[in-house]
């Protein structure tokens, strides 16, 4: 699975690899690495191609890198998007692994009624526990971002904060995210970023 470039193949979605993307994006370019969108029909095939048949998948200097989060602290670190200092790697990856585990522990089931039950169970649960914690973790910098200056951490926690505000988290309201005004400022400000701007002009998601 050598790669002359980096190469990151996912779904077309968002899902775990917004931050992967900017940050390949501003690391490389447009033209530096290539997003490989891996369509659902083509899925089945694919996977068979995949080390642990999961994605995403980064292969450079003839190896398939696994690990949405390893992936992320590593395209960060080639373009200032992940901090040298130890303690502020720290607060970054605490919430990346945050969004991560959020999504990670997400209930699903084939019976949509069930999966309804489940998620709004869940959503006052481990994923109100876990947000409340995002919130203030927010709400003890100056703001809006984690640390002041545009990190991973802040394109994970929008990663996250989106799939809610569109209705992509299946039957997790947008009002959902009233009550943390914090994060909504990190949203805004992740939103209306100049590099974020810019690698939407080139990429849908």
């Amino acid at each position: 699975m050598a790669a002359a470039v980096p190469t990151l193949s996912y779904f077309n979605g968002v899902g775990r690899v917004y931050a992967l993307r900017i940050a390949l994006y501003k690391a490389f370019g447009k033209d530096g690495w290539i997003d490989k969108r891996v369509a659902f029909p083509q899925w089945p095939e694919t996977k068979k191609a995949m080390p642990l048949g999961q994605m995403p998948v980064l292969e450079i200097n003839g190896m398939a890198i696994t690990q949405a989060d390893a992936i992320a602290r590593w395209a960060g670190k080639q373009c200032g998007l992940y901090p040298e200092d130890a303690m502020d790697a720290l607060k970054v990856d605490e919430v990346g692994y945050l969004c991560f585990d959020i999504l990670g522990k997400t209930p699903g089931d084939p019976d949509q009624e069930v999966k309804k039950a489940k998620r709004l169970e869940y959503s006052e649960a481990y994923m109100r526990k876990a947000m409340d914690l995002l919130e203030e973790r927010y709400k003890s910098t100056p703001g809006p971002f984690l640390l002041g200056a545009l990190t991973v951490a802040d394109l994970h926690l929008y990663g996250l904060t989106n799939m809610i505000l569109t209705g992509d988290f299946d039957y997790i309201d947008p009002s959902y995210m009233d009550k943390y005004m914090k994060l909504m400022e990190a949203h805004a400000a992740v939103k209306a970023d100049p590099l974020v701007v810019e690698y939407h002009q080139h990429y849908a998601s």
